[in-house]
């Protein structure tokens, strides 16, 4: 029931309004409960490890949490991370129930229906963890009041909805800033932004009923040097980027008074080490490019490797590709049958301008005349005796995991 409509909703295009999420929170919070403590997390890289580093921080210290974030891998549970585990079927449908009861409800987008689920099954909760989707100032997470603002890494993404700098997709960002103020590294143009949120956002929050801005908290080198973030580091083998999402957390868990996890961050497809020779990580920009090389080179002690990759198609697939040019013996695109997914002649045409080698693997066998030429036949691809970086959309992700799982379960 839940998934079918979900995916209705998904199918559906619900043309961007920028008041539409408020007037459905308004209409639905006399129905609501909210007594949590409320954490929004805003920015380009690294929302949700920070969010379950906090969520799993929280828990672990015997108070009640929903993480909200997306999107989800496999399955649309995924985005509502309740106490220990993803939120169950039941859970969620009674839920669902809930809000089909109003029919205001059925105006709401596939994101913003997804948050309102969110407001309701965190009701019971000590604190709710809510990540941002697109943006910050319109996106429907800013409809409630938060106690404390993270802002991740903010960087070049969705240009083609938030802005084509980086100083208007940050300020949109930022807009949305209330409560504490916790910001990781950011790029100076940001920073000079971020800096003057006082004078930003003053008249926005007398105007809307949102928590005045608080201090300002900067992530510093010290805080990544901390014993605790180092003891965990070598503990669990993370990289320096969730490090660093590592000890933002960690200063916003200090100023809550809660002590920092213990146990492994439970969240798939960040660095994950799936075995000795792969590695997948989820990223769709030039700043994830980025770090997911350098993280990569280091942990195959600069040795070759083969990228495993596919992006949907508005991401700037060819900036990404060229970061990763000069470092791989050859690319693999997996194909995959989603209607976002970047068209495939032109990631050939790019590929062949960059003269990186490259080859298709069709594991559903889709029939698209590109693929006749560097067209992989065998199901069982891999050769567990090269270095694999599985890097791109969370579509990739999953569909290459489920391949995986069901190619070579025996040597997981």
């Amino acid at each position: 029931m839940i998934y079918k409509y979900m995916d209705s909703k998904a199918q559906e295009y619900s043309p961007f309004d920028p008041t539409r999420a408020i007037k459905i929170f308004n209409l639905l919070k006399p129905k609501l409960i909210l007594n949590t403590y409320n954490i929004h997390i805003i920015g380009t890289n690294g929302k949700g490890s920070t969010g379950r580093f906090i969520a799993q921080s929280i828990r672990e210290n015997k108070n009640s949490v929903l993480h909200f974030t997306s999107p989800h891998i496999f399955d649309f549970r995924e985005r509502f991370y309740k106490n220990d585990d993803i939120i169950s079927i039941d859970e969620l449908l009674k839920a669902h129930i809930f809000l089909q009861q109003f029919d205001f409800i059925q105006e709401a987008s596939y994101f913003e229906y997804a948050t309102f689920l969110a407001l309701i099954l965190g009701q019971s909760c000590d604190f709710l963890v809510m990540e941002a989707g697109i943006g910050g100032e319109y996106d429907s997470t800013s409809v409630i009041n938060y106690d404390i603002t993270i802002f991740t890494k903010i960087g070049l993404d969705h240009k083609e909805m938030l802005g084509d700098n980086i100083e208007d997709i940050a300020l949109t960002k930022i807009k949305a800033a209330q409560g504490e103020i916790f910001t990781h590294f950011q790029e100076q143009n940001v920073l000079s932004l971020i800096n003057n949120l006082q004078q930003i956002c003053t008249q926005q929050t007398q105007n809307s009923n949102k928590n005045s801005i608080k201090n300002i908290n900067y992530l510093k080198i010290d805080d990544i040097e901390n014993t605790c973030i180092k003891e965990y580091a070598n503990k669990y083998n993370i990289p320096l980027f969730l490090q660093e999402n590592l000890a933002l957390a960690n200063i916003v868990l200090k100023y809550i008074g809660i002590n920092l996890l213990k146990s492994k961050l439970d969240i798939r497809g960040r660095f994950e080490i799936l075995n000795k020779n792969i590695v997948i990580d989820v990223g769709h920009n030039e700043m994830a490019a980025l770090a997911t090389l350098k993280e990569t080179k280091q942990y195959f002690n600069n040795k070759e490797f083969i990228l495993i990759y596919n992006s949907y198609r508005e991401k700037e697939v060819e900036k990404i590709l060229n970061i990763f040019a000069n470092n791989v013996k050859k690319i693999i695109i997996f194909v995959i049958d989603n209607q976002r997914i970047f068209n495939i002649r032109d990631i050939k045409e790019i590929l062949e301008n960059l003269h990186i080698p490259y080859e298709f693997f069709n594991p559903n066998g889709l029939k698209l005349d590109e693929l006749s030429k560097n067209l992989i036949k065998c199901k069982n691809f891999l050769d567990l005796q090269d270095n694999y970086l599985v890097f791109g959309s969370f579509s990739l992700v999953e569909n290459f995991l489920l391949w995986f799982k069901g190619c070579y379960d025996n040597v997981l």
